[in-house]
């Protein structure tokens, strides 16, 4: 069976479609109720959700955790219980896993895979939590849906008339509006804005507030103070808000430390102190609508959505705001689920009745990369897709390495947000790319940038068409860096490389050997780093290994003042690179050989062979000839064209200066109308 979940603040709903009636319907809890309450209660030797779990929390027995929700996707949230820390993904396992057993017990029915309804305003942090909350529960989760959508879905997708509704969805602890257009046979979501900390429970709080406030001045202490009296409170208040959506007043009563305070709580007075609350989600709607370039009077009508919205300062509020009808349905704590559902049998089902619904959605945050701005002096979010974009939605764009650049790896951080400030966004991590064919030459890598259907963000990259291996890492704890220049950040931290040189050590290197050991001495001095090891082989008749790769520097100059001429025979007829590509095995970071001869080889055929055998396996190949050397032949052996040097004796320490300074540099190409991939050590950052 395939269910859709309300995952609630407050309370959470679970649904399916009954193909019968053509209808959703709430599946009851244990208790015979359709809303469970989305608290969870730690006791010593026992865990309790739901109705026991709010019960507890009255009593303020126990530890509680409730409106865990808010905390979906943030590293920094934990409940903590008798020795365990709990994440707010571990919440939602908890209570998901708790509605699944009960709707099973009372459906008789196995739930195989289920649509979960978020705030539309959740990033792709809380929506990837989500997912992982539910399939840690043993079941598929093929889609996301968002709040808004859904209660549309329940409400409006069997409309006929053509209209432009309002959804004002304000849950128990979120709060998001959303403008769809209805019409027969189609829900177009046109855009979305929210808040996932503005809810119910803000309302709630200001009702404890003005009660603990007058306790306060009567007896001197706050009950705010106590955890105990809190936890009552908390229920309590939520109760005293139902009292004031039916009655103009209600009788607050609080005890503590044996002193009793009964207050009086007015409607007015309670309206009076949440209006900036009101005023808030007032300035989301504004913004949205002008985004969407849509005037007031063109909402045909606003539809509730969210137990906050029995409240009657709210549909009064807006309708005085757009001057429309508000909708408000009895069972509105319950059209997410029950829309949920539908779009369960509408993305997994095969009742045609409901398939001939299309849904088109949007994402509420516009995607972006961390880039350097034009002038380099600091970072920024290039934005890749804008926010209310329709989703699915993906956009690739080329990114450059430079010439020179022999990186295996390129790292993009991505960003959600509307901000070009980085910090003003969330991080969501950072997505290391690797698998590219990079022989030093300069390199075109495609970079795709894409929201799926339930608003997730994915990375992708490709090398002409080909796709490149990317994996996702989290954001590092530390991310303040992204608020200095670039100049400032570790980003100029040296490639890891591991070098392999390969010496000609043939009769005709006899008079040149001082001037050999000179050049290799000065380019090993010259990539002496902590990121840097290097190899020596020799090469004549057979292939001789003078030094591992090791980054003992002293140990690598030894080893170059040990070549000998004749030492591996007087030809040419082997080649080094097979042995070098071995030596190069399970190295890490940017793998090099670099080869320097004066004569012609013996066997070329099995050396370009093992050249490509190299160039297979990302190994780059520089080519040092002089004297005798075959030009043709160094080209074809190098990785690149530019691989291939060809220089005398007397300049032979300025061709290794050359290479040298090849593999150290980590500059970007910049690239009239595409963006340039600049290489900062192994990190990639884009710039624009």
């Amino acid at each position: 069976m395939r269910v859709g979940i309300d995952l609630g603040t407050t309370y959470s709903a679970i649904a399916k479609y009954d193909r019968k009636s053509s209808k959703a319907v709430i599946i009851p809890n244990r208790f015979g109720k359709e809303l469970t309450p989305s608290v969870i209660c730690f006791l010593e030797n026992e865990t309790l959700i739901g109705e026991d779990a709010k019960d507890m929390q009255a009593g303020g027995a126990g530890v509680n955790a409730a409106s865990f929700k808010r905390g979906m996707g943030d590293p920094g949230f934990s409940v903590e219980a008798y020795g365990r820390a709990y994440s707010a993904e571990d919440l939602s396992t908890l209570l998901l896993r708790e509605l699944i057993k009960e709707a099973e017990e009372s459906s008789k029915e196995k739930i195989d895979e289920a649509v979960i309804a978020v705030p539309a305003y959740f990033n792709d942090l809380q929506r990837k939590s989500t997912i992982r909350a539910g399939e840690a529960c043993g079941i598929r989760v093929p889609k996301i849906v968002n709040e808004p959508t859904a209660a549309a879905i329940a409400y409006g997708y069997r409309h006929s008339a053509d209209k432009t509704i309002l959804v004002y969805d304000l849950g128990g602890g979120t709060f998001d509006v959303t403008v769809v257009r209805v019409s027969e046979g189609l829900i177009d979501v046109l855009g979305t804005a929210g808040n996932h900390v503005l809810g119910g429970k803000d309302w709630d709080a200001v009702l404890m507030d003005c009660a603990c406030g007058r306790f306060s001045d009567e007896f001197g202490e706050d009950p705010r103070d106590d955890p105990t009296a809190t936890s009552e409170l908390i229920v309590s208040c939520e109760e005293y808000k139902k009292v004031l959506t039916k009655s103009d007043e209600a009788a607050v009563s609080i005890r503590l430390n044996g002193n009793t305070g009964r207050y009086t709580i007015t409607r007015k007075e309670f309206e009076m102190r949440t209006e900036h609350l009101l005023s808030a989600t007032k300035d989301v709607i504004a913004k949205l609508l002008d985004e969407l370039d849509i005037r007031p009077e063109e909402i045909s009508e606003v539809l509730l959505c969210g137990g906050s919205t029995r409240m009657p300062q709210v549909p009064e509020f807006l309708g005085k705001l757009l001057n429309r009808e508000v909708i408000a349905h009895t069972d509105t704590d319950l059209a997410v689920a029950r829309g949920a559902a539908i779009a369960a049998e509408l993305y997994c089902g095969s009742d045609t009745r409901v398939r001939d619904v299309v849904i088109s959605d949007v994402t509420a945050h516009s995607l972006g990369a961390l880039s350097v701005s034009p002038d380099g002096t600091r970072f920024v979010n290039e934005i890749m897709i804008e926010k209310n974009s329709k989703v699915p939605a993906t956009v690739t764009k080329p990114f450059a390495i430079k010439e020179g650049n022999i990186t295996d790896r390129v790292e993009v951080y991505t960003l959600q947000g509307e901000s070009p400030v980085p910090l003003d966004c969330v991080v969501l991590g950072k997505d290391v790319i690797t698998g590219f064919q990079n022989g030093g030459a300069g390199l075109i890598v495609d970079i795709g940038y894409s929201y799926d259907d339930s608003g997730v963000v994915h990375v992708t990259a490709a090398q002409n068409g080909s796709p490149l291996d990317v994996q996702h890492q989290d954001a590092p704890g530390d991310v303040s860096w992204m608020d200095g220049t670039p100049a400032e950040h570790a980003l100029h931290a040296p490639v890891s490389k591991s070098i392999v040189m390969c010496v000609d050590l043939s009769r005709s290197m006899s008079e040149s050997m001082d001037e050999v050991r000179d050049a290799l001495t000065d380019f090993a001095t010259r990539l002496a780093d902590g990121s840097t090891r290097m190899a020596l082989i020799g090469f004549g008749d057979r292939v001789k290994v003078y030094q591992n790769l090791t980054g003992d520097w002293d140990r690598v100059r030894d080893a170059i003042g040990d070549l000998r001429v004749k030492d591996a025979g007087r030809g040419t007829d082997a080649s080094p690179l097979d042995a070098a590509r071995s030596l190069l095995s399970g190295a890490r970071g940017a793998k090099v050989i670099v080869v320097l001869t004066d004569g012609i080889w013996g066997n070329r055929d099995q050396a370009v062979e093992e050249a490509m055998e190299c160039r297979s396996e990302r190994i780059y190949i520089a080519a040092v000839g002089f004297s005798w050397a075959d030009r043709s032949f160094l080209k074809q052996i190098a990785t690149v064209e530019e691989g291939a040097l060809f220089t005398t004796l007397n300049n032979l320490g300025a061709a290794f200066s050359t290479i040298a300074s090849t593999i150290c540099r980590s500059s970007g190409l910049r690239e009239r109308g595409a963006a340039g991939l600049v290489e900062h050590g192994n990190r990639g950052i884009l710039e624009r």
